[in-house]
């Protein structure tokens, strides 16, 4: 349920990536440079957050007990 935006996030995270932006000085930054850099941190933090959430509740993740629950099922396995 999270892990979707969370990609769809990163997706858009990396389209505003500034190479060697972490290099350049705060007054060599052109405004296009900056505003790319101000989304790419905005929504590299959203796609972070819905990582957590999507850890923390949805049932993908193999330490959850929901997904052994459907491994088991699907392997036909019994408790």
């Amino acid at each position: 349920m999270y892990i979707g935006p969370t990609l769809l996030f990163a997706a858009f995270a990396g389209l505003f990536y500034v190479p060697g932006f972490l290099d350049m000085t705060l007054g060599a930054l052109t405004p296009r440079q900056l505003v790319s850099e101000l989304l790419f941190s905005v929504f590299g933090l959203i796609a972070l957050a819905a990582l957590a959430r999507s850890i923390e509740l949805d049932p993908v993740w193999p330490w959850r007990p929901e997904f052994r629950r459907a491994m088991n099922g699907l392997l036909g396995r019994t408790q």
